[in-house]
Parts: structure tokens; C-alpha cells; sequence
């Protein structure tokens, strides 16, 4: 891994790990960068494993199940995976905030949609979108739009979840809808 040259503020360049805490924060600071940069979707896996351990919050996502698309799925805006954190950088939601990480629970989307977002029901965003004028209120049609689209997805996925040779309909149905939904995305 190439990574940026560390330097502590103590002995410059020339690292002590073992006996100064300074250099291997350094160290550490300039490694932690450099993974970010190389593999932003693994970061953002292990960040929400972390934030789930010291909240308390299930988390049950495969290793390498956080994609992250070149189109937030909620405000059609460009996702950028690199540099410092932007409105633009991607975000990881949890659609139905109290599941929380678990597979068909989350959804890459940009910082700035996920903030807007945070724990609003369709309903809140429904009422902000109505209360609001501007372009601030079209972003909150686009949410609330977001938030339907994926409630009707949960809807379909859980009747999938039943089995049975129904339950295989419905995971076509799931399927289809998933692969549709994110073609849609691309196109905005």
C-alpha cells in the first residue's frame, strides 16, 4: 500500500512506533487515509459495523455487500467516492432506521440526501415538502419519492421471505423491481 508520508510532530519523518505515541498516531492517520481512498465501500462496511457494536444497533451485512453507485438513488445528484467528505460523498442509510444494517435495509445514497433524510418518516418528508418552496422542496419530493419506492421493496421482499413457490414469485418480482430501480437512478 502506498501511502502518504507520515510525519510526527515530534521526530519528522523518521517513525518511532513502538516508543511514541505522536508517530504512530502519524502512522495511523496517514494508513486509515489511504484505505478510504483505495476501498471507500469496505471503509464504509467497517465504520457502520463499528457504529452499530457502540450503539447497539443489529448488523447483519455481508463483507462486500455496500456498492456504491455513480447516482445517489434518492436525489439523482453524482456520487464522488474520493477526497475529503463533500455533499456529494457517498453515505450509507439505513432505509427503515430502526432494522438497522441488515441486507435490504440499506442503500448507498449521497451525504447530502442521507442528511436531509436522517430518521424522517414518508410523512415528515411529505409535510417538508410541502412546507418548504424552492429547489429545498423538490429534494424532499425526490426523498419522499425514495422512501416509497423502497417501502414498496421491503413490501415485496418480505412476502419473498414467506417461500413456497409464491414466495419465488415475489422474489422475481423483487429482483426485477431492484434492477429497475436502480436503472431509473442511472438515467436521472
Amino acid at each position: 500500500m502506498l501511502m502518504p508520508k507520515p510525519q510526527c510532530p515530534i521526530h519528522g519523518e523518521r517513525l518511532h512506533r513502538r516508543s511514541c505515541r505522536a508517530c504512530n498516531a502519524a502512522y495511523m492517520r496517514a494508513y486509515y487515509k489511504e484505505r478510504r481512498r483505495r476501498s471507500p465501500a469496505h471503509e464504509m462496511w467497517d465504520r457502520a459495523r463499528k457504529r452499530a457494536r457502540r450503539f447497539a444497533i443489529q448488523f447483519e451485512l455481508p463483507r462486500g455487500s455496500v456498492v456504491i453507485p455513480t447516482v445517489c438513488p434518492a436525489l439523482g445528484s453524482p456520487i464522488e467516492a474520493t477526497g475529503p467528505r463533500t455533499p456529494t460523498s457517498p453515505s450509507l442509510d439505513r432505509i427503515r432506521p430502526d432494522e438497522g444494517y441488515v441486507t435490504g435495509n440499506v442503500r448507498v445514497l449521497s451525504d447530502h440526501a442521507n442528511r436531509m433524510k436522517g430518521n424522517l418518516t414518508l410523512a415528515d418528508l411529505e409535510r417538508r415538502q410541502y412546507s418548504t418552496q424552492g429547489p429545498r422542496a423538490a429534494e424532499y419530493a425526490r426523498l419522499a419519492e425514495y422512501v416509497r419506492r423502497e417501502a414498496l421493496l421491503a413490501e415485496v421482499r418480505a412476502k419473498a421471505a414467506l417461500g413456497g413457490r409464491m414466495g419465488e414469485e415475489w422474489g422475481r418480482i423483487a429482483r426485477f423491481l431492484d434492477r429497475a430501480f436502480i436503472r431509473a437512478d442511472w438515467k436521472r
